[in-house]
């Protein structure tokens, strides 16, 4: 098949990693891949035979860029589109509207906000949703519910040889004021208390953003105070997992839990709105329904946060053969071959029924 991704934009990013694994994985399958997005960092990943067209997609310009996306359908024949975020599921929709092709759209984040426009939900012919929360939530709206479908974003596996350090935790994402929050908190409300207990602690931050002069000068004040460097920012990174890889725990949600667990490192579910726990056999269902994120669990507190640490610091060799286990889980239910495989049948699906009506 001819498959053309739109994203806005494609650099570091939960939805725009998925993308490029995901077009990867379909290239390696055999089908032709095409992606119209703003260029960024995720082009240095893609395979070689993907063909990539930059294109800086915004409000204003909409109806010229549709217009724009309508000749690169008939000139390169596609025979589908994916659409990924609001704006470029806006776009494909009426693009796939105009030239006569299926349009499948893919929620990130907020379906309220990715699928705000009329448009978007009527003119879409399959909606996956990566989240079972949001799934579910929307099973009751007419226009989405009998084309949703629930498809967790997909990782790719890697085998883990790296030398570890169980006491380096880690924690990635765009350095922005949600994300800022979050990271102050452990800064100067939770290493401070664990490092006197565990002064082998180190906190990697891998990410960039606004925030990201304040949360240096923070960084700079606790290593000063422990006459060392015990957090360390790495930045914008291109690829995550050599760091990751090494790493005895990562703090996270989405697609960054995801590959922490595919290469066996332990992960405790934390963002900037919920404090969930370190994922085990036990809650790993719960968690890969909600896609990792601990959904209506409490906000982040520092005092119970310090305590989900201290679990993981008294006995981290024990969360290390827990994480062993759980990459088979998200190799059997999560790899990226198997994801592509279920996005490819709906292509499949679609595309039959459209060419045989």
């Amino acid at each position: 098949m001819r498959i053309l991704y739109l994203i806005k934009d494609f650099d570091f990013g939960g939805a725009e990693n998925h993308v490029c694994d995901l077009a990867n994985a379909m290239d390696e399958l055999g089908n032709e891949i095409f992606i119209i997005s703003r260029k960024g960092s995720q082009t240095n990943r893609l395979n070689k035979s993907i063909r990539f067209t930059p294109m800086l997609m915004t409000d204003i310009l909409m109806p010229l860029q549709v217009i724009y996306i309508c000749f690169f359908i008939a000139r390169h024949k596609i025979d589908i589109i994916h659409a990924n975020k609001r704006l470029a599921i806006l776009e494909g929709s009426c693009a796939g509207k105009i030239m006569d092709i299926p349009v499948v759209a893919t929620v990130h984040g907020r379906p309220r906000y990715d699928l705000r426009s009329l448009i978007s939900k009527k003119l879409t012919d399959k909606i996956i949703f990566v989240s079972n929360r949001t799934f579910e939530a929307n099973l009751h709206t007419d226009l989405i519910s009998k084309k949703a479908v629930l498809i967790h974003n997909g990782v790719k596996m890697l085998e883990n040889n790296e030398e570890r350090d169980y006491y380096s935790i880690c924690y990635i994402s765009r350095i922005d004021r949600k994300h800022y929050s979050i990271i102050s908190l452990l800064i100067k409300e939770v290493l401070p208390s664990l490092l006197r207990d565990f002064p082998e602690v180190t906190f990697n931050i891998i990410g960039d953003g606004d925030y990201m002069r304040k949360l240096r000068k923070e960084t700079r004040e606790l290593n000063e105070n422990e006459s060392r460097e015990v957090c360390k920012i790495h930045g914008y990174v291109p690829e995550t997992r050599p760091v990751v890889q090494k790493s005895g725990l990562l703090l996270g949600t989405g697609r960054t839990a995801m590959e922490a667990l595919s290469c066996s490192v332990p992960v405790l579910s934390l963002n900037q709105k919920f404090m969930g726990r370190l994922i085990s056999r036990q809650n790993y269902e719960y968690y890969q329904l909600n896609n990792f994120v601990a959904i209506l669990h409490e906000v982040p507190d520092p005092v119970k946060l310090k305590e989900l640490l201290r679990e993981y610091l008294n006995d981290p060799c024990r969360w290390q053969e827990e994480a062993k286990i759980l990459r088979g889980f998200i190799n059997s239910n999560l790899s990226i071959v198997k994801i592509s495989g279920d996005i490819l049948n709906i292509y499949r699906q679609l595309y039959n029924t459209k060419n045989n009506s």
